[in-house]
C-alpha cells in the first residue's frame, strides 16, 4: 500500500516518472510497427497483376467494347464476372493499403514529434534528472571522485590527530625587567607549567611560587630561591630548576617581558576577555589604579591593560595572578585561532621567536592548537609551600608529600592520555 512505500524525493520521483512514460512509448511504438506489419502484408497479398493497367480498367468499362468482347469471345458469365470482380477487388485493396501506410507514416510523425517535445520539456523543468540519465558515466566519475577525496580527507584529520596527540609540557617565564631594562640580571616575576593533553582534552597549569625553595644547577645545585634562577643563569637554568621540582621533563619555554607582552597583544589586534576578578592596577610604569577590572565583565585589551590584568597579586596570591596569565595566553591563542586570526599567525610567531625566545617545535603548536580547538577542560594547580625563615631570609618550603601528588597529577601515558 501507499503508507509502506519508502519515502522518495522529488528527483526520485520525477526519475521514476520518465522511466514510466518512456516504456509506455516503446509500448505503444511496438504496437504500431506490428500494425504497419499487418497492412504492408495485406496490401502485398491482394496487389494487382503488374499487367493490369488503368487504361484497361477503363476499357472494360465501356459498354460496346464489353458487348463486342463477349459477342467475339462467349464464354461463362460467371467467370467474367469473377475475374472483373477479383480485379476491382485487387484494385480497391491497393487502394486501402497506400492509404493506411500513409496514415502510419503521419502517425509515426506526430509520435516522434510529441516524443521529442516532451524530452525538451523534460530537460527544461528538471535538468538534473536528465543529465543523470544522459551521461551516468560522468555522474559515476563524480561520484568515485568525490569518495575519493572524502577518504583523502579522513586520512589526513587521522593523520594529524595522530601527529600532535603527543602531550607536552610548556614553561612560562615572566620576566620582572621594566620596560626599556635588559633581561639580564632580572629574576622571574612568575614561574607557570602548562600541560597541554589533547586525548584527554586537558590543559593543566601549575603555578610555582618565586621563592620556592629549591636546588639551583646554575648554583651547583645549592638550594634557593628558584626566581634567582633567572638572575643566575637564564632560561636554561630556570628550565632545569623547574624541571627538577617537577619531576617533569620541559619540551618548550617562552620568555616574556614587560615590553614584549604589550607588543605582542597590540600586535594582534588585542584581545577579548572576561575578567575573573575585580581589582584596580598599576600600568607598566608603576602609576597606580590605572586599569580598573570588574568581575564577569568582558574587555577588549590592549597590551598595556593586558599586562595591568596579568601582572595583579595584591588582593589575592601568586596562584590567582598565574591563572589569569594563562587567561591572556589562551585569549591571545583563540584569537589567533579564529579565521580573522589566521593572517597574524605567521607575524605573531615570527615575533615571539625573535623578541621572546619562543622555543617551540611544529608539533608541540599543533598539539597546543588541538587542544584549544577541542575546548579541554582546564585544571590549575599550585605548589604547597610553608613560608620560613632561613639564615635571616623568607623562602616557601614545598609541602614534600603534596609535591609528591602533583607529580603524579602531571604523569601521562605512553598513548598521550593522563594515568590518573
Amino acid at each position: 500500500m501507499a503508507e509502506h512505500q519508502p519515502h522518495r524525493s522529488r528527483l526520485e520521483r520525477r526519475r521514476m516518472q520518465l522511466e514510466e512514460q518512456a516504456r509506455q512509448e516503446e509500448e505503444q511504438a511496438r504496437q504500431e510497427e506490428e500494425q504497419a506489419r499487418q497492412e504492408e502484408a495485406f496490401s502485398k497479398a491482394y496487389a494487382p497483376d503488374e499487367s493490369f493497367s488503368q487504361e484497361s480498367f477503363e476499357k472494360q468499362q465501356e459498354p460496346a467494347t464489353y458487348h463486342r468482347y463477349v459477342e467475339e469471345q462467349p464464354r461463362d458469365r460467371k467467370s467474367t464476372s469473377r475475374r472483373s470482380g477479383s480485379g476491382m477487388l485487387k484494385q480497391v485493396a491497393q487502394m486501402i493499403g497506400g492509404a493506411g501506410s500513409r496514415l502510419f507514416a503521419n502517425r509515426e510523425r506526430s509520435r516522434r514529434s510529441r516524443k521529442a517535445g516532451r524530452s525538451e520539456q523534460s530537460v527544461q523543468q528538471n535538468p538534473d534528472v536528465s543529465s543523470r540519465e544522459a551521461h551516468p558515466k560522468k555522474i559515476k566519475k563524480k561520484r568515485r571522485f568525490k569518495r575519493k577525496l572524502l577518504g583523502l580527507f579522513l586520512l589526513l584529520l587521522i593523520a594529524f590527530v595522530l601527529f600532535a596527540s603527543q602531550p607536552f609540557t610548556f614553561l612560562l617565564i615572566g620576566s620582572d625587567a621594566r620596560p626599556g631594562e635588559s633581561l639580564r640580571g632580572s629574576r622571574s616575576d612568575s614561574l607557570s607549567v602548562m600541560q597541554f593533553i589533547p586525548l584527554s582534552r586537558t590543559i593543566q597549569l601549575t603555578s610555582i611560587p618565586r621563592d620556592t625553595y629549591t636546588p639551583i644547577s646554575c648554583e651547583n645545585g645549592k638550594k634557593d630561591k628558584i626566581t634567582h634562577a633567572f638572575a643566575f643563569g637564564g632560561e636554561e637554568c630556570t628550565q632545569d630548576a623547574v624541571s627538577g621540582l617537577l619531576d617533569e621533563e620541559i619540551d618548550g619555554k617562552i620568555v616574556i617581558s614587560f615590553d614584549s607582552f604589550i607588543g605582542l597583544v597590540d600586535q594582534i589586534g588585542g584581545i577579548d576577555l572576561v575578567s575573573t576578578g575585580t581589582f584596580s592596577e598599576q600600568d607598566a610604569s608603576g602609576k597606580a589604579n590605572q586599569y580598573s577590572f570588574q568581575k564577569g565583565k568582558e574587555y577588549h585589551m590592549d597590551g598595556a591593560m593586558a599586562l595591568a590584568y596579568s601582572r595583579h597579586r595584591k588582593t589575592d596570591n601568586d596562584g590567582a595572578r598565574a591563572n589569569r596569565q594563562s587567561e591572556v595566553i589562551q585569549a591571545v591563542a583563540t584569537h589567533l585561532m579564529k579565521p580573522t586570526g589566521w593572517s597574524k599567525i605567521p607575524a605573531a610567531h615570527t615575533y615571539m621567536k625573535e623578541e621572546m625566545n619562543l622555543d617551540l617545535s611544529v608539533r608541540e603548536m599543533a598539539t597546543a592548537g588541538l587542544s584549544i580547538v577541542l575546548m579541554s577542560e582546564r585544571k590549575h594547580y599550585e605548589i604547597e609551600a610553608v613560608s620560613q625563615r632561613l639564615n635571616g631570609i623568607f623562602y616557601d618550603l614545598p609541602n614534600e608529600k603534596a609535591l609528591q601528588e602533583l607529580r603524579d597529577q602531571l604523569d601521562t601515558t605512553f598513548y598521550g592520555t593522563l594515568k590518573n
